[in-house]
């Protein structure tokens, strides 16, 4: 079981790669994956689907 600071480190890094997607050759296809990540991480943790 991940520590709230842990869970919020992985968010951070997360939104940090999300921002960087630019910079690489299909940044819609990785930019979709990132938001697929922060949208199970949101589920995982409150139960919220954003």
């Amino acid at each position: 079981m991940k520590t709230e600071k842990e869970i919020e480190e992985f968010r951070k890094d997360i939104e940090q790669r999300l921002i960087d997607v630019s910079k690489l050759p299909d940044p819609i296809g990785a930019m979709k994956y990132y938001q697929g990540a922060l949208r199970t991480l949101e589920w995982m943790t409150t139960g919220k689907d954003i």
